[in-house]
């Protein structure tokens, strides 16, 4: 009697933690005006910087979204009515591979990318979203 209890318990308890590696992250893709156009879903341990997934994969962001964990002010109720995208591996890979990011690193790439904007503001505004999570532990180490 007691050994089917003990293996249903060790049962649950590998696939609750296999659920738990298997989890994903959920962040909201917000405009500059702070409305949530999107909600991704990135892997669970994924590196890369969640803007710039937010600016490849949701067209309506047109490269100038940031990704935000919580919806704050007046933007919570339309948050819950906004598009869930899952995010796979698969989308990931036209991304290229990420690597750590150093504050030195994330200056550099901001000044360059502003650099090509030339004054045009989602130009402005994209490169701003990238520097956004770019050195904050946002995509791991």
């Amino acid at each position: 009697m007691k050994r089917p209890l003990l293996a249903t318990l060790v049962l649950t308890l590998i696939l609750a933690a296999a659920s738990a590696a298997m989890a994903q992250t959920q962040m909201y893709c917000v405009k500059p005006d702070g409305a949530a156009v999107a909600a991704i879903s990135l892997p669970y341990g994924d590196r890369h910087d969640p803007s710039v997934v937010c600016n490849a994969v949701v067209p309506q962001c047109y490269l100038t979204c940031s990704a935000v964990l919580q919806i704050k002010d007046g933007y919570a109720a339309q948050a819950a009515n906004v598009p869930v995208v899952q995010v796979t591996q698969q989308m990931l890979q036209n991304l290229g591979n990420p690597a750590p990011e150093t504050p030195a690193m994330c200056a550099q790439q901001y000044q360059q990318c502003v650099s090509k904007c030339r004054g045009d503001k989602a130009c402005v505004a994209y490169c701003q979203s990238v520097r956004s999570g770019c050195g904050t532990g946002n995509r791991g180490q």
